[in-house]
């Protein structure tokens, strides 16, 4: 029996990467930095401090880098920077039934902007964004005890590779997302073997199905 639906947000719920990229590209040309254009488009995603890291920048002023990406981030969102990946109506329906909760490597300031600017307010019972935990996968794991429930009772849905990871080390059931949204192509998500692969919420509505006649077969 599903308890619980778990969600990424950027690239899961809106189309947020060309925002994301220019923002920080815009951020980091601010502060001097020399860095690898190609690279920082796969690390998109990634929290703050992991694509700096990775890009091999110095993390001392990371706060500041941080406030001023998400300004830029916020603002383009505000101006109409993103929209849907896909139709979220079967999303409406599934909230019905079920909680959707979003854990997000995005800030929760902008998640609410966003979720203001999509229109889709009412859409999740909770948001957490990346200043509430260390990993997703803990937090994961904090919430299904919070919740009282087992974590095989639980989807995380996600469209990149780390999405995967993260729900595969929580032990819920992972479930890829892809389509033109996308932050990680088809290749890298296979390889770290979802439980199903969609390409919209009317594939994860079938999922979910799924999932429930098992359940019930089971018993």
């Amino acid at each position: 029996m599903i308890k619980a639906i778990f969600f990424d947000f950027d690239g899961t719920i809106s189309d947020a990467k060309k925002i994301a990229y220019d923002s920080m590209v815009r951020t980091l040309d601010e502060f001097g930095y020399e860095f690898d254009k190609k690279k920082l488009e796969k690390l998109l995603g990634e929290r703050t401090r992991s694509i700096l890291e990775s890009l091999g920048l110095d993390i001392e002023n990371i706060d500041d880098i941080r406030k001023k990406f998400y300004k830029y981030f916020i603002d383009a969102a505000k101006n109409g920077g993103i929209k849907p990946c896909v139709s979220l109506k079967p999303l409406w329906e599934l909230k019905k039934d079920y909680p959707l909760i979003v854990v997000s490597n995005s800030r929760t300031i902008f998640l609410k902007t966003s979720v203001k600017v999509l229109k889709i307010k009412g859409l999740f019972k909770k948001i957490y964004g990346e200043e509430k935990f260390d990993s997703k996968d803990k937090m994961l794991e904090k919430l299904f005890r919070k919740m009282g429930s087992k974590a095989s009772e639980a989807i995380y849905v996600g469209d990149r590779f780390s999405d995967i990871e993260s729900a595969r080390d929580a032990g819920c059931v992972a479930v890829a997302i892809h389509n033109k949204c996308a932050w990680s192509s088809l290749s890298l998500i296979n390889k770290e073997k979802p439980d199903f692969i969609i390409k919209d919420f009317v594939g994860l509505k079938k999922v979910v199905e799924k999932l429930e006649k098992a359940d019930q077969i089971s018993k």
